[in-house]
């Protein structure tokens, strides 16, 4: 091999050498990219984590408060249950959802206490950590009106077809729902009273609504010390 042959030789060889080191370096960045992503991503699922749990247990004193505020909230609905001829009536109550990948912060729905008529299976074990989007209309009306009354399931068929099926699938006929507030009065939740389809109750709508705003204003008052 010649002179020049070689010299060729280790140019295109230098050539293929600093290739090879760009596409190292791109490696190498790209991963580290990844690494930093991946340390992102975990950190914000920490930090929900952390968010949907205060970390606080509570001391027997504060056990027997809550056991007490319980058993208030429950004789409330079960009282309601009596008085209205309804099927059920529970307490709905939001709490910390926490955030989204863009650290948007979001509450969530459960139902904290429920009581019901003879003939009728309680569903609060069924709607815990649920989205307010999933019963969007009833949510929606009680943060610009204060209550949700519903006489008639139709009533929304159109409106909010999620809430009507999910509903209609219970056989529920019609809901009134009012806020409960907290010291500063934010919504920090519902009571509502709901007729299943073979409930032969009249229903008035107006007297229902002044009654549970009655209740709803009870509730409140009862988990404000809960506040405290």
């Amino acid at each position: 091999m010649d002179g020049i042959s070689l010299a060729q030789s280790i140019a295109d060889l230098g050539i293929l050498v600093v290739i090879a080191g760009i596409f190292l370096w791109i490696v190498i960045k790209n991963n580290k990219r990844q690494e930093e992503i991946n340390e992102k991503i975990f950190n914000e699922l920490l930090d929900q984590m952390k968010a949907c749990s205060s970390g606080h247990v509570l001391t027997p004193e504060e056990d027997k408060i809550a056991i007490k505020i319980d058993n208030t909230l429950n004789s409330y609905l079960q009282t309601a249950v009596t008085d209205l001829g309804a099927s059920r009536a529970f307490l709905a109550r939001y709490h910390n959802g926490g955030k989204d990948m863009n650290s948007i912060s979001f509450l969530k729905v459960s139902i904290t206490n429920e009581a019901v008529n003879h003939g009728y299976n309680m569903v609060m074990s069924e709607f815990q950590n649920q989205f307010r989007a999933m019963v969007g209309y009833p949510v929606k009306q009680i943060d610009v009106t204060g209550h949700c009354l519903v006489q008639n399931l139709d009533e929304i068929k159109n409106v909010d077809i999620g809430t009507y099926e999910l509903l209609k699938a219970r056989k529920v006929r019609s809901f009134y729902c009012h806020k409960v507030t907290n010291h500063d009065g934010y919504v920090v939740g519902a009571l509502c009273i709901l007729y299943n389809t073979d409930n032969k109750t009249q229903e008035n709508t107006e007297q229902i609504d002044q009654y549970i705003s009655h209740m709803a204003d009870k509730m409140s008052g009862v988990l404000k010390i809960e506040e405290k």
